[in-house]
């Protein structure tokens, strides 16, 4: 909106509506963006005295600026949103919701509407021994996913955070969260630790060059998010468990997913395609080597165990960089390997050293060519 010059009275127009539904569960002020109106189509989703339906008689506007112009961090845009637009994003909530006393302007106002601030009062906040932390204490946040994707041994991985005296933010926001109160949450966690998912979008609040791992199922991982964090400017990385041990069975998860594809397996079968190997026999035998994804949607939602002692060893490790990290820019620390990683290649070319990337445009080259984070072995 600013670079096209639009004003604080420019109106916002919602359009996109997956399968017919309302598009918001919650509140969501837009007020750091415009006094103005936000026309919507649906009469769930007007939420707020912002949100107006089409009016009945023709409404001119002098200028309309339309979608973002073929610009997203992801492959199959042509063009990159700049950095410094997500930076300004942030800023932008940060100022006008939460810092210089705005947040409890905004907690006043917002009072009548708890949904709004539904993941603040489920948040859990841990430090070691039940002390009070000081303001150099590192923040780990732990984003735990409730209607999948669930992380089994949040407790085993938190009390194993504790014990090296960091401060824990237990998450949740299955329950709402509004852009204000995720910002609110986010803007101080060094580690954000989750399930993929939109959660792992929402890291755009932390600060620039903190770090992001991604709690991947085993046989399942994907690059969405390295390639949104590596144009953000957080650290990304996808953390899975290759071993047998993290891997959970959920039958009927299992039957979900292929009902869907209209195949029924025996008793046995199903043991089968839930177990430690990965199931080639049957995806041979009932979708002549293709199931359309069947599996990959399975193994992208079910339950999931982290390794633990790994994961706790790779956020030290993190950590104990943090005066290197500051040291340098985004674009350094992906010149060094330290800034998305274990397979990030596209997401790097696309959004770090290709021309017309998100930091300035201007094509990269290394002497090393792209090089991906690796956690210690």
């Amino acid at each position: 909106m600013r670079t096209y010059n639009a004003t604080r009275n420019a109106w916002l127009m919602q359009i996109h509506i997956v399968d017919d539904q309302p598009s918001r569960m919650i509140p969501q002020d837009i007020s750091f963006l415009t006094d103005g109106k936000e026309i919507v189509f649906n009469y769930e989703n007007m939420l707020t005295e912002m949100q107006v339906m089409p009016p009945t008689v023709p409404i001119c506007f002098a200028n309309a600026v339309v979608g973002a112009g073929n610009r997203c961090s992801l492959y199959y845009c042509e063009k990159n949103i700049p950095a410094e637009h997500y930076d300004q994003f942030r800023n932008d909530i940060l100022n006008h919701f939460i810092h210089n006393g705005q947040w409890e302007k905004y907690m006043q106002k917002e009072q009548a509407d708890k949904r709004a601030f539904a993941c603040i009062n489920s948040t859990k906040i841990y430090t070691f021994d039940n002390g009070e932390n000081d303001a150099n204490t590192p923040v780990i946040g732990v984003l735990q996913r409730y209607r999948n994707r669930y992380i089994l041994n949040a407790e085993e991985l938190i009390n194993a955070l504790l014990k090296q005296k960091y401060t824990i933010k237990f998450l949740n926001f299955d329950v709402g969260c509004s852009l204000s109160t995720t910002a609110k949450l986010l803007k101080d966690v060094d580690v954000l630790i989750s399930s993929h998912g939109n959660g792992i979008g929402d890291a755009i609040f932390m600060a620039p060059k903190t770090s992001v791992l991604s709690i991947d199922s085993r046989f399942y991982s994907e690059p969405w998010f390295a390639y949104v964090h590596t144009a953000t400017g957080r650290r990304f990385y996808n953390f899975q468990c290759e071993s047998s041990d993290c891997q959970v069975a959920d039958v009927e998860l299992a039957k979900q997913v292929l009902e869907q594809e209209g195949v029924t397996l025996t008793h046995y079968e199903l043991l089968e395609y839930v177990g430690p190997k990965y199931p080639t026999r049957l995806i041979n035998k009932y979708f002549a080597g293709d199931d359309k994804g069947a599996y990959s949607r399975y193994t992208k939602d079910v339950a999931r165990l982290v390794d633990v002692k790994t994961l706790v060893r790779f956020i030290k490790e993190i950590l104990e960089e943090m005066p290197l990290i500051k040291n340098k820019s985004f674009v350094e620390l992906c010149e060094i390997g330290k800034c998305c990683g274990p397979w990030c290649d596209g997401a790097l070319e696309k959004n770090v050293f290709k021309k017309g990337n998100a930091w300035g445009g201007e094509e990269r080259q290394t002497a090393a060519g792209v090089i991906n984070w690796k956690a210690a072995a």
